[in-house]
C-alpha cells in the first residue's frame, strides 16, 4: 500500500511538473505572431510529410501564415552511395535542378481544404538559374494556375558547397536567365527570393557582392528579398553589417531575410552581435524579414521559430511587428491579412 502511495505521488509530481513547463513553453509561443518568409514543402529528394504534419507544426510554433516552395533540386542516389542520401551534404553524389518540385506542390496544396491553403503563400522555385527558358517556365506556370503562385524563389545562385554538387557552371545572381526572370517579375509584381552568397568560403571579402548589385541595378522595379543576408556556411564576412547598410540605402527594392546560419553565426553569437543587428535593423525596420529555412519534415520547427524571440524582444514593438510578419505581408500584398 505504502508502495503505491509512493508511486501515485511521483506520478502526480511528474503531472505537475510537466504542465508547468509545457504552460510555460506555450506562453513563450504565444508572444509573437510570425509569418515564416522561407519554407521549404519537399527535403532533397522531393519528400515531405505532408500539410497534416506542417500545420500541427507552425501552430506549436505560433506562425499564422508562411511563403512555401518546394526544393529546386533533387540530390542523386548514386550505386557509389552507401546509403539513400536525403540532404546536399550527406554524400559527394551531384544534385540536378528540378522543374517537378512546383506541380508537386500544387497538386499537393490545392488539394488542401481552403482554411489551410489560406496559410500559404506558394512561390515558384523550380528553375534552372542558367537556362534562359527559365523566365518561359515561370509564366507557364502563372498562366497555368492563375491567381496561384504569389511570387519567385527560393532561387539558387551561389551556395557553398551546393554550387558545387551541381551539374552545370556556376549560378550567378546578374546571369543573363535570371536578368529575364527579375524582368518577368517586375512584370507581373512578384517578389524574388534568391539565395546568393555574398563570397565564398575561403575569402573574408564580399567577392560575389557585385553580381547582386549589378542585378538590383539593371532591375530596380523587382522586388528582391535576399536569403540569409548573404551567408552560408562557412562564409564569413568582417565587413557584413556595413555592406547589408550599403546596399539597403543604394537599392530600395532590396529586402533582407533573417533565416538560417546568418542568425547563429552572425546575430546571435553574443550580446553584443544582437544589439548590433538591433540596430541595423532599426535603421531599416521596413526592409528586413525572418524565416525558419526548415526543410520537411520540419523537425525542430519550434525551437526554430522561437529562437528569434530573443532578437525580436531588442527591437521596438513596432519593429519587432513588421520584422515578424507586417513587412512581408506588404511585400505580398497582403496588408489586410496583417
Amino acid at each position: 500500500m505504502r508502495k503505491q502511495i509512493v508511486l501515485i505521488g511521483i506520478a502526480i509530481l511528474f503531472c505537475a511538473v510537466f504542465l508547468s513547463v509545457a504552460q510555460a513553453f506555450e506562453g513563450k509561443e504565444a508572444r509573437y505572431a510570425i509569418v515564416d518568409n522561407h519554407l521549404h514543402f519537399f527535403n532533397f529528394i522531393q519528400r515531405t510529410d505532408g500539410f497534416e504534419n506542417l500545420i500541427k507544426a507552425m501552430d506549436e510554433a505560433g506562425v499564422q501564415k508562411s511563403v512555401l516552395f518546394g526544393m529546386p533540386l533533387a540530390k542523386m542516389w548514386t550505386e557509389a552511395d552507401p546509403f539513400q542520401p536525403t540532404y546536399y551534404l550527406d554524400t559527394d553524389s551531384r544534385l540536378y535542378y528540378y522543374s517537378a518540385t512546383d506541380f508537386i506542390l500544387a497538386h499537393e496544396l490545392l488539394r488542401q481544404p481552403s482554411k489551410v491553403q489560406d496559410r500559404f503563400f506558394p512561390f515558384i522555385c523550380g528553375i534552372n538559374p542558367l537556362d534562359l527558358n527559365a523566365a518561359d517556365y515561370i509564366e507557364m506556370l502563372l498562366k497555368m494556375y492563375p491567381g496561384f503562385w504569389k511570387g519567385i524563389g527560393e532561387v539558387l545562385s551561389r551556395h557553398d558547397d551546393l554550387t558545387a554538387l551541381i551539374y552545370g557552371e556556376a549560378p550567378r545572381a546578374d546571369h543573363p536567365a535570371l536578368m529575364r526572370v527579375y524582368q518577368l517579375a517586375a512584370r507581373y509584381n512578384l517578389v524574388v527570393l534568391i539565395h546568393h552568397d555574398i563570397s565564398s568560403a575561403r575569402k573574408r571579402e564580399p567577392i560575389y557582392l557585385p553580381e547582386l548589385e549589378n542585378a538590383l541595378r539593371q532591375n530596380p522595379e523587382t522586388k528582391v528579398i535576399w536569403a540569409h543576408a548573404g551567408i552560408s556556411r562557412r562564409v564569413n564576412i568582417p565587413t557584413l553589417l556595413a555592406d547589408l547598410r550599403r546596399v539597403l540605402s543604394s537599392y530600395p527594392n532590396l529586402y533582407i531575410d533573417i533565416s538560417w546560419v546568418v542568425y547563429s553565426d552572425c546575430i546571435a553569437k553574443d550580446r553584443s552581435s544582437l544589439a548590433d543587428w538591433a540596430a541595423f535593423v532599426e535603421d531599416f525596420p521596413d526592409r528586413v524579414v525572418i524565416g525558419s529555412d526548415k526543410i520537411a519534415p520540419w523537425p525542430a520547427y519550434v525551437q526554430e521559430i522561437t529562437k528569434y524571440y530573443e532578437f525580436l524582444d531588442l527591437l521596438k514593438p513596432s519593429t519587432a511587428g513588421m520584422v515578424a510578419r507586417g513587412n512581408i505581408l506588404r511585400l505580398l500584398g497582403s496588408e489586410a491579412q496583417n
